[in-house]
């Protein structure tokens, strides 16, 4: 079932006296982190008076396990609005967010229950006049115009696709008392704690916008709503997790079972990750020198190195300790279907020194087949003491194959055909030379040409053991054999008139298993490359800096590189389903619909009171998302701490010094325990934030908002003294420090440490 946006004439509501749509906010003490109550939290009590409007998005519409992630169209902002801030400026003092079932008939709006549709994140903008929002389709990750890897932040829905703002006046706006920015994104506080996060601003303090007209809103929802289990209206109702892949980490039973785990976007079977700077090859006999530790990168080396026949791959992850552990691959030549398996079962055998358990001892056969200029298949066979060689090129000029080579200079043991009669030579070749004839150790089974098509196919047999050291040994143990083959120009043996390298696989035959190994060593966080879902693909865009910016690298965190990856955003995307390939998406005739709605509190701007602050965001990840590991078994729960940190430095904004006026430090639930930030130099505390988790918030949050396993982050505010609150704090020129901690009792993906600040010129 294909979901269709619905796009349509939205009611608006403004009234002049502002009153909470989500109820009551707290902010965090920023020495402590508990949270505190200030009177400009209520809109209603803020020191001058303010009004507001509502806004509503389009339906978004999903299926259980689906991802929406797209920009939606435009929606013009209030009539009345548009025609009050005409030529004026409007300044937004702050702004809510909740997700619902929109009212019929101008009927009362029902909260979405977030633990039925998870919000990710979300962006938006507002555009003003003269401003307006152009799309443009990019050539590819390496148009100039893309922004460069790491940092992308929460992304963008489409890779090939940004949104440019025309017609924009922000160059001449910083810090001006006379001119406002004529487009603002309002953001921040996103995913688990979007809704009860307080995303106002100290009192004089706004985001200023010159003649306001529409707005364009970005959401990110996953739908978790269990159809069978749960109301989509109550958020006091129990949890039920429905169906999640098998690389999900969250409980689904028992008392922690409160949150879905597609909310983390684990990586699925319906992913293939590919990595472009990498090579594979298998082994039965040696260790892997390079190895694979993740199910989607077993599969994506799978397709790469399958036979080049196979007609059929069949793809399995399992957790056996009787079976060989990591990734194995098998073939059935009768068949032409190729097994790939990823235990992920890390005590399973390790027989025979091999690094995932092939007894090769059992392994008496071996075959492959290659073709470039020549067509070349073998057989080789440790009972037979025997390798079964076909080869087939040209009926009218030789050709010929040289093994275990790269290039002539490797003087390889060579096999040529004559073109007139047939005759096979073995040679030593030279280095580009004919090199001399050797002694001839193959039986011819058959010479047959095809004077249809032109074609002259040998069957030899040979002893694997060479005579002489001139010659090829063959060996079961040798999977992949590099060879060159070339064609002449004239049927006796001359100079070739084309010449190229190639390689052939070999695969155990009967059903043996052959390690899949990483052929070349890349550095952790140096694989390149993109995941593949279906028709599309989105391209690797983490990058984990080394410490001190972040201590991700160090730690190897599965998140810093494409062959570990293993869940978070760059694994969901719009419409993508997040179960794996072999399950059936339920209840596919049961949509969810629903829309955001935005109210958003402002004034009439006055240059004597309000003070423009403008966004930007700092992150210690990858740069946004990492992997929790989950602590050792038996840890004591309050021992389950996972911590991450690191320093940036902060620059000045358009050349002048800048102030932190706000902080939204954005993780998702329910892994959040506290995010602090220090002054790298002195060890000062600036902000510290502790999350209020729903269940246990002790009245703090709505009975509507108050779910288990979600949250409210209280952000540090920073103003004036009589407000209560701290002042401001500098931090252009300055290194600062971050310090995340989160819940590791259970494993998580895609963890965020970004953080999303308000900052203004001093």
């Amino acid at each position: 079932m294909k979901n269709v946006l619905l796009f349509f004439a939205l009611t608006f509501v403004v009234v002049h006296s502002s009153s909470n749509m989500n109820g009551k906010y707290v902010i965090s003490n920023p020495m402590t982190g508990k949270p505190i109550e200030r009177t400009f939290t209520e809109y209603n009590s803020y020191p001058r008076p303010t009004e507001y409007f509502d806004v509503y998005s389009p339906k978004i519409s999903t299926l259980y396990s689906q991802v929406f992630w797209t920009q939606l169209d435009k929606v013009e902002l209030p009539e009345n609005i548009v025609k009050r801030f005409a030529n004026k400026t409007m300044a937004v003092v702050g702004f809510e967010i909740d997700q619902v079932f929109k009212g019929e008939n101008g009927g009362e709006d029902i909260s979405v229950p977030i633990n039925v549709a998870y919000n990710h994140h979300f962006e938006s903008e507002m555009m003003g006049k003269g401003a307006s929002l152009e799309k443009v389709v990019l050539n590819g990750p390496s148009d100039a115009r893309a922004p460069k890897r790491g940092s992308l932040g929460h992304g963008r829905p489409e890779e090939n696709v940004i949104y440019q703002i025309k017609g924009s006046n922000s160059d001449d706006v910083f810090g001006s008392k006379t001119v406002a920015p004529n487009h603002q994104g309002f953001g921040a506080g996103n995913g688990g704690e979007y809704r009860k996060s307080f995303h106002g601003y100290s009192p004089s303090y706004a985001q200023l916008i010159q003649s306001p007209e529409s707005i364009y809103i970005t959401p990110m929802q996953i739908d978790t709503w269990n159809r069978d289990k749960m109301n989509k209206t109550d958020p006091s109702g129990k949890f039920v997790s429905g169906p999640v892949p098998r690389n999900s980490l969250a409980p689904v039973t028992g008392k922690d079972a409160i949150y879905s785990g597609l909310l983390e976007c684990p990586v699925t079977t319906r992913i293939q990750k590919v990595v472009t700077n990498a090579e594979y090859t298998l082994s039965i006999s040696k260790p892997c020198a390079v190895t694979i530790s993740s199910f989607s990168e077993c599969f994506a080396a799978a397709e790469k190195i399958k036979p080049v026949e196979c007609n059929n791959l069949q793809k399995k992850t399992i957790n056996n300790a009787n079976f060989p552990s990591g990734c194995t691959l098998s073939y059935n030549s009768k068949s032409n279907v190729a097994t790939v398996v990823y235990n992920a079962h890390t005590a399973a055998p390790a027989s025979k020194g091999t690094a995932c358990g092939i007894d090769n001892v059992n392994i008496t056969q071996i075959s492959g087949k290659a073709k470039s200029l020549v067509e070349i298949a073998t057989v080789v066979d440790r009972t037979k003491n025997e390798v079964q060689i076909t080869m087939q090129g040209p009926s009218d000029v030789w050709y010929g194959v040289g093994f275990n080579a790269t290039t002539m200079g490797d003087q390889p043991y060579t096999i040529t055909i004559d073109g007139k009669s047939g005759k096979v030579t073995e040679r030593k070749l030279g280095n580009h030379n004919p090199g001399s004839v050797i002694k001839s150790m193959v039986t011819i089974l058959s010479n047959n040409v095809d004077k249809k098509n032109n074609l002259r196919t040998v069957v030899m047999t040979r002893k694997l053991l060479g005579v002489t050291p001139e010659h090829y040994t063959f060996n079961v143990d040798v999977l992949e054999l590099p060879f060159i083959n070339a064609i002449g120009s004239q049927a006796t043996f001359s100079y070739h008139k084309e010449k190229d390298a190639a390689t052939l696989m070999m695969y155990p035959k009967n059903g043996g298993n052959a390690c899949v190994c990483g052929a070349k060593n890349i550095p952790f966080g140096e694989a390149k490359g993109f995941l593949k879902y279906e028709n599309s693909s989105i391209g690797f865009q983490n990058l984990c800096k080394p410490e001190p910016a972040s201590d991700l690298l160090s730690e190897k965190n599965p998140t810093c590189d494409l062959r570990t990856y293993s869940g978070g955003q760059t694994a969901c995307h719009h419409l993508w389903y997040l179960l794996d390939h072999d399950q059936t998406i339920p209840w596919k005739d049961q949509p969810l619909e629903y829309h955001l709605k935005f109210r958003f509190h402002f004034q009439e701007y006055n240059a004597s009171y309000h003070r423009p602050i403008y966004r930007t965001t700092w992150g210690i990840a990858s740069p946004v998302e990492y992997d929790v590991p989950q602590c050792p078994h038996g840890t004591p729960t309050e021992k389950c701490v996972h911590e991450i940190q690191g320093s940036f430095n902060v620059p000045k904004l358009n050349g002048q010094d800048i102030a932190l006026i706000s902080g939204h430090f954005h993780c998702h639930a329910p892994t959040c325990l506290q995010f602090d930030l220090f002054d790298n130099v002195t060890g000062a505390l600036i902000c510290r934030e502790v999350p209020i988790y729903g269940g246990h918030s002790n009245g703090i949050l709505e009975k509507k908002f108050d779910e288990q396993g979600y949250i409210a982050i209280p952000p540090c505010i920073f103003g004036n003294e009589e407000d209560g609150l701290l002042s401001p704090t500098i931090v252009s020129n300055r290194t600062l420090h971050a310090v995340k901690y989160a819940n590791s009792t259970y494993g998580h993906h895609g963890e965020m440490a970004w953080l999303q600040v308000f900052v203004s010129p001093v």
